[in-house]
């Protein structure tokens, strides 16, 4: 899951590979275990694509979209420094030290973020429970990368990079997600460019991660500026939107679904996602679309339908505008 900050980084571009327990048994320091007796060294424990890179000294970069096979458990040594971690399907148990932390895929169209600061080298595990498609990402960032930067002088972030085993979770913003998507899009870029390309998007990640941080430690985030009834509602409204995401869908529809007005609704989406009601429909529409064409359940035309859009054309427009590729690219890549 979390890739420990070593030269296995060399990896130029999102690869499709297996894994074999082997490959685990070979690489230094890391012990491997898993309920099933019959394993032999030549059996597959993960198979589809990563990325494994060291973007600059002290950056790192863990991509990947695979099927787990088997399950396992799988320990080593975690080096010191920050991790910023995104799941967006699948579900692992990790053990960082002492902290046992879950991560799962996003729900209801939210993903979540992870932040975890460990100041020292720590003991690692990392169990899955085999079966299931696991995408994810991290970018990682060594003391020395961070304190190179500024960002352990001080500020409301210097109580997580100070502290072993610190962490935070928060609601990743739409920017995010695009950057996560641009990360693992196909690019026509020369590889020094590809890499330039993804160090501009992992630091932009980082400062999203440490602003999140320091928003709410200081209560400043939107979520916080919200009543506890205000939140049931944009939640109502968000559970409304994706349980009919294939109908036909209004704002004054939605905002009787939450138990509130239509001026409020759309105050709530502003506030909370900086966007109005149909930009947030059609982004998660465009998110489930992604989706179906990564899964290979459907064709582009049927992606265009369920995203919305009666124009294939003006669903490619709006599909490469949100995640930088076309989908015809998308299928070419999977």
């Amino acid at each position: 899951m979390i890739a420990p900050q070593t030269s296995q980084y060399s990896a130029a571009k999102l690869g499709k590979k297996k894994l074999l327990v082997r490959d685990f048994l070979q690489r230094e320091g890391v012990k491997l275990d898993s309920p099933d007796d019959t394993l032999s060294p030549e059996d597959t424990l993960i198979e589809g694509q990563f990325i494994h890179q060291e973007l600059r000294t002290g950056l790192f970069l863990h991509v990947s979209d695979a099927l787990e096979e088997r399950p396992f458990t799988a320990t080593s040594q975690l080096s010191a420094g920050l991790s910023c971690i995104f799941f967006l399907d699948g579900a692992v148990d990790t053990k960082m030290g002492d902290k046992v932390f879950h991560f799962e895929g996003a729900r209801m169209g939210a993903v979540e973020g992870t932040a975890i600061m460990n100041t020292r080298p720590e003991s690692f595990q990392r169990s899955s429970r085999g079966g299931q498609r696991l995408r994810h990402l991290v970018v990682s960032a060594s003391p020395e990368w961070l304190d190179m930067e500024g960002l352990e002088a001080g500020g409301d972030s210097a109580k997580l990079l100070s502290d072993h085993l610190a962490n935070q979770r928060w609601t990743v913003t739409p920017r995010a997600i695009e950057l996560l998507h641009q990360i693992v899009a196909p690019s026509p870029l020369a590889p020094p460019l590809r890499k330039l390309f993804l160090e501009s998007r992992a630091v932009e990640i980082i400062a999203e991660a440490l602003s999140a941080i320091t928003q709410v430690s200081t209560g400043n985030s939107s979520s916080r500026l919200l009543t506890r009834q205000d939140g049931l509602r944009l939640a109502r409204a968000k559970e409304f939107i994706a349980l009919n995401l294939t109908a036909p869908l209004n704002v004054p529809t939605i905002a009787r679904a939450a138990g509130i007005n239509v001026s409020g609704l759309q105050r709530l989406f502003q506030l909370c996602d900086g966007m109005s009601v149909f930009e947030y429909i059609r982004k998660v529409r465009l998110e489930s679309a992604y989706e179906a064409l990564v899964s290979g359940e459907i064709s582009i035309s049927s992606a265009s339908i369920l995203a919305g859009y009666s124009s294939p054309e003006n669903f490619t427009t709006a599909f490469r505008r949100q995640f930088h590729i076309t989908p015809r690219q998308l299928l070419k890549k999977n």
